[in-house]
């Protein structure tokens, strides 16, 4: 169950269907509850009305999955065990998920360090849940002896008992301690590779100011200097004899920004040496952690990391996988390599010199160029029309139009919210009542989760046959506010992944499983940014976006021209960009790969994969971080053709898209449900496992020639 629960967007807690055997516990918030304005804590629980509260939640937790495991050890019937052991993961979920968002977006230093803690002690108890053999035999009796009267319920039998078994409880009691040792040490050490993500971003300092274009300068932090020749005692209090500059703060979001509008090659230089050299620290974590996965591994039976987080998902080995990243590799080479030269060239071009090279910090800049000549963009122009209030707009238009609900904003209970920033969304249908709740944390702050990502707080979850336990999310973004507006604007990209983050919210909140277990995106890991990519195709849709894309002055709609010339520019170096992808993917199969006997060093397989599938050079010092970065997107592709592209706001393709697709979570088989919404031309079998048919994405982007139309079917 620890391998389940541990990849868990967060969750909830719901009624208990045992009542005759058990008294029922409280861990239901009032989230839910729109009437109610009396106090509470944060996300609802009341138990989090101050940081000291995280520990009584967490005991909480603890007790009422000890009555639950007492009441399972007296074997009552199988759908009674599944049900109670879906009660005990969504009340430990209800602590790991709500101290996991706490510990990344709370202002408070307080409040982050008690949900440490308890995210701590709930881990040393997934332990114990994970090799408790009362459970286990309880969950292979409810497996084997055919009483389980639904699908889903036989699916939750089956993917409960591998999930005790990658948790190694099958193993002699030896392999089994050195097994929960290894996840925990995992445990540890990918939390540590993320904290020191956030502490160690890297920093370069620029001097004068005027080597920062205008349009980024909100972004980076002031700083000053002496004026050379000017002593700190004659300097006085005189801002004139200061020179003023700029430090960068090299995180993701910020860098792409330098990287695309800083004409100083030199600033760009810097920029990128040192985000993407840091964290130090993290060469040791990822080492270390490599190690942790292969022995677990090996104990496990498994040839590599990567073979045994593999079942349970589509394609079902690390070969199918590679086999297919390879296969992508070769068909893109050809049109990457082209799109790189004419980079090169343009560079050459604007520097007057034949010989001069193109360099990492160089692609991001002349791509943009080139885009913004071409068809006449400037981005300054392009998020004038995406105001961040209209862009909710855009969100709110997605909801009514396809599924024919609100999206609304809903008062919350004092101390419900975490920053005053924050906003609560509700999803309400006019004749299914309230669908599921959804906060906004829009806004970039200190301290806080430095990307955007969904949270869950909540599962959705059948409590009986008239009750439903409503699920809670949470989208926490990180746009900038500008010095010289009090309108955020986003420009297109930002919009593009706050369309994508709604997509997952919403396979969140319209699913309607029987059980926490399979709700909203808790599906095979190749399946779960199908729905999320598939909503970013609504921000490219002029039919979409002039319906709420005004300019944040005049209220004029966008223009079609420039939402086409969007599209245009979006096409340009597309064969690039999915190469990128391709090379992040390969890195990751190929570091939790098959380890040689000898040991390995990290930074020479990435330089290795690096001149194998990609044209940007690899810089010494320099090293990749590891991310799969939403790899798997075909699946969206043809969902859109087939399904969205005729008419993308039809009620009909909305009504398609929530009973055949977001409704069932991860209760079916994501190959079924695919070819069930479109039919065939979706997924095809690729050596003995599951992969996307790639025809709809190479048709997108003009790759399907006679040549390549083989690796597509």
């Amino acid at each position: 169950m620890w391998n389940f629960i541990k990849n868990r967007e967060p969750n909830i807690h719901m009624k208990r269907l045992f009542e005759p055997f058990l008294s029922y516990r409280h861990f239901r918030t009032r989230a839910v509850d729109r009437q109610n304005t009396s106090s509470t804590g944060l996300y609802g629980f009341d138990h989090l009305k101050s940081p000291k509260g995280f520990q009584r939640f967490v005991d909480e937790a603890i007790e009422r999955s000890s009555e639950l495991i007492d009441y399972i050890s007296g074997m009552p019937s199988s759908a009674e065990i599944i049900r109670a052991m879906d009660e005990i993961s969504d009340t430990v979920c209800s602590v790991v998920d709500s101290a996991e968002l706490c510990r990344q977006t709370h202002p408070a230093r307080g409040f982050v360090e008690e949900a440490i803690k308890a995210s701590m002690k709930i881990n040393v108890y997934l332990h114990f849940l994970n090799t408790n053999h009362t459970l286990y035999n309880a969950v292979k009796k409810a497996e084997q002896d055919g009483h389980l009267l639904t699908e889903e319920a036989r699916r939750a039998a089956l993917h409960l008992h591998i999930d005790f078994e990658k948790g190694g409880i099958h193993l002699p009691s030896g392999k089994l301690d050195r097994v929960n040792q290894l996840n925990m040490d995992a445990h540890k050490l990918c939390r540590e590779y993320g904290e020191n993500i956030i502490n160690d971003p890297g920093y370069v300092d620029i001097f004068p100011a005027s080597r920062i274009p205008r349009q980024i300068q909100h972004l980076l932090k002031p700083i000053y200097r002496l004026t050379s020749g000017v002593s700190k005692e004659s300097l006085g209090s005189y801002e004139d004899e200061q020179e003023k500059g700029f430090r960068i703060i090299t995180e993701p979001r910020t860098l792409f920004s330098v990287l695309q509008l800083t004409p100083d090659e030199q600033v760009r230089k810097m920029a990128y040496l040192k985000g993407s050299s840091v964290p130090h620290a993290n060469h040791e974590v990822l080492d270390k952690l490599i190690n942790s996965r292969h022995e677990l591994a090996q104990i496990m039976g498994c040839k590599s990391y990567a073979e045994f987080v593999m079942q349970l998902n589509m394609a079902s080995s690390p070969e199918v996988v590679v086999s297919f990243l390879q296969e992508m590799s070769n068909m893109v080479k050809e049109k990457a390599d082209e799109e790189f030269n004419t980079i090169r060239n343009l560079k050459r071009d604007v520097c007057g010199q034949r010989c001069v090279d193109l360099e990492p910090w160089d692609e991001a800049y002349y791509t943009t160029m080139m885009k913004s000549s071409a068809y006449n963009l400037d981005s300054a122009v392009v998020a004038s029309y995406f105001s961040l209030p209209q862009c909710i707009e855009g969100l709110k238009l997605l909801v009514k139009s396809l599924f024919g609900a609100s999206f609304d904003s809903v008062p919350m209970a004092p101390g419900e919210s975490w920053h005053p920033d924050v906003l609560k969304m509700c999803i309400h249908h006019p004749e299914e009542g309230d669908l599921g709740f959804l906060y906004l944390d829009l806004f970039s702050r200190k301290g806080k989760y430095p990307g955007c990502a969904t949270f869950a707080i909540k599962g959705g979850r059948k409590i009986s046959e008239t009750e439903y336990q409503l699920p809670v999310m949470a989208l926490v973004f990180n746009f900038s506010r500008s010095h010289d507006s009090s309108i955020v604007r986003l420009n297109h990209s930002e919009l593009e992944t706050l369309f994508h983050e709604f997509g997952h919210a919403l396979h969140a909140l319209l699913s309607r499983t029987d059980y926490q277990h399979f709700a909203g995106t808790r599906v095979a890991l190749d399946f779960a940014e199908t729905p999320s990519n598939l909503f970013e195709y609504y921000a490219w849709d002029y039919r979409v976006l002039k319906k709420f894309a005004r300019h944040y002055s005049t209220g004029e709609v966008i223009p079609e021209k420039l939402v086409k010339s969007l599209n245009g520019a979006r096409d340009m170096f597309a064969a690039t960009e999915l190469q990128r992808q391709i090379f992040y993917a390969l890195v990751d199969q190929t570091l939790f790969g098959e380890q040689l006997s000898v040991p390995r060093d990290t930074n020479s397989i990435v330089a290795h994969l690096k001149r194998q599938h990609s044209n940007e050079k690899h810089v010494e010092g320099t090293h990749m971080h590891i991310r799969f970065s939403h790899f798997l997107t075909y699946g969206a592709a043809t969902i859109w053709k087939k399904l969205c592209q005729e008419d993308p706001l039809s009620p009909t393709t909305g009504t398609l898209l929530r009973t055949k697709l977001l409704q069932y979570g991860g209760a079916k088989e994501p190959a079924d449900l695919l070819t069930d919404l479109v039919g065939d031309g979706i997924v095809r079998y690729h050596n003995g496992g599951i992969v996307p048919d790639v025809t709809s994405c190479l048709e997108e982007l003009k790759l399907l020639d006679d040549k390549n139309r083989h690796i597509g079917k």
